[in-house]
């Protein structure tokens, strides 16, 4: 999937004068993300949750047709925008740890599809898209015997989608322009079993505030 990214913005940036007459816009853009993150496991009849709040910054590429007073778009980031690791330290039935788990989950694959609309001759305009986003996870076992670490298990990958609504300023300076907005990010619940079919865990992104800024240029 992400050759295919790599090989779209490739082309996009290219062979760009192709789509000029369509008043065509480009350009990077830069967003920051602050979110409440939520996970719940469950092994053998046992549940664990644990929640957290997250922080990020992530870059994106953008390109988009101008349809007047409305214009959509197609937003990609080649890269990963999230990567982070939890350790469940378990106890046996003395109290004593016997086995240290540590699970790993990376966001990859991240495509947006989204459409503005101007709010008057203002510069201001609302934003909606929903984008698409890849989840992979393993699980690490130690055990206390032993000080080697093993993969234990695995989970296949899952893709999600997410909901996000802004509200933001566009200034013109030539054929390049600047844009600024805010609002509200919502991911839908992911579910995954692990391969060893013992455990199965849940994650969710929600309660998402965002921020963004753009610098682009008008074909």
């Amino acid at each position: 999937m992400k050759k295919i990214q790599t090989i779209l913005i490739t082309l996009l940036f290219a062979g760009f004068s192709t789509f000029s007459y369509a008043e065509g816009k480009m350009g990077l853009t830069i967003t920051g993300l602050d979110a409440r993150a939520d996970g719940e496991e469950m092994t053998r009849g046992t549940k664990q949750v644990r929640g957290e709040d997250i922080h990020g910054i992530f870059a994106s590429f953008f390109i988009e047709k101008d349809l007047g007073t409305m214009s959509v778009g197609l937003d990609i980031n080649p890269l990963d925008i999230a990567k982070g690791s939890v350790t469940n330290v378990r106890s046996g039935t003395n109290g004593a740890v016997v086995q240290t788990n540590t699970a790993t989950v990376e966001i990859t694959d991240n495509i947006g599809v989204y459409g503005t609309m101007d709010l008057g001759d203002t510069g201001a305009y609302i934003k909606a898209m929903v984008s698409s986003h890849n989840m992979e996870a393993t699980t690490d076992i130690k055990n206390k015997t032993t000080t080697d670490t093993q993969t234990n298990s695995t989970y296949p990958s899952e893709r999600f989608l997410g909901g996000h609504i802004s509200i933001g300023v566009e200034k013109d300076l030539g054929d390049v322009f600047i844009r600024g907005e805010a609002g509200l990010s919502e991911y839908e619940k992911v579910t995954s079993k692990s391969s060893s079919g013992n455990t199965t865990v849940e994650a969710q992104i929600e309660n998402g505030i965002h921020a963004r800024i753009s610098i682009g240029r008008t074909f």
